[in-house]
């Protein structure tokens, strides 16, 4: 076989192969965000997990294939969350709750990932909880600098009641 032969034998391979993203393989759409989200109602406490740059070889800075605020997790008031922020980007990224898009610390003691702006590096993982108190619109972002300002954050919407839900409403 001629190296053309070969290399459009290899191009036809990855056209059909039906890939898994998660390994930064595949076509890079992102999956449906309920499979980021477990919630036990009798405890009222809910897990999610963000993937940090899902697929690695997209664009990388987004959480579960979500950048720019396109992916919104919804939790009602008094609800214990705990965020599972994963990295299997290239470069250092962090999970933390902040108040708006300036801000550059958490919003509240506790809730973020160790060391926010130094980041977790590819490959790591590290989880934190938290319960809000009262109704807002927050996000969650890596205050890795220059991290958030790429696309690197998630709407969190506290509402008076209800059920935790993630969402990826523009999708």
């Amino acid at each position: 076989m001629n190296a053309r032969s070969f290399l459009l034998a290899t191009l036809v391979i990855v056209a059909v192969c039906s890939c898994d993203p998660l390994t930064g393989t595949g076509s890079g759409t992102p999956p449906d965000p309920k499979q980021y989200l477990k919630v036990d109602a009798q405890s009222k406490t809910a897990i999610v997990t963000l993937i940090a740059g899902y697929p690695a070889t997209d664009y990388q800075f987004n959480y579960d294939g979500y950048g720019n605020g396109s992916l919104v997790l919804t939790v009602p008031v008094g609800w214990q969350v705990t965020v599972q922020c994963a990295n299997h980007s290239t470069v250092p990224n962090s999970c933390a709750v902040v108040a708006s898009k300036s801000d550059t610390q958490p919003a509240q003691a506790g809730w973020t990932t160790p060391d926010p702006t130094r980041g977790l590096d590819p490959g790591q993982s590290a989880s934190f909880a938290f319960t809000p108190q009262a109704t807002g619109t927050y996000r969650i972002a890596s205050l890795v600098p220059g991290s958030e300002a790429s696309g690197m954050w998630l709407d969190l919407e506290v509402v008076p009641s209800g059920t935790p839900a993630l969402t990826a409403p523009g999708s």
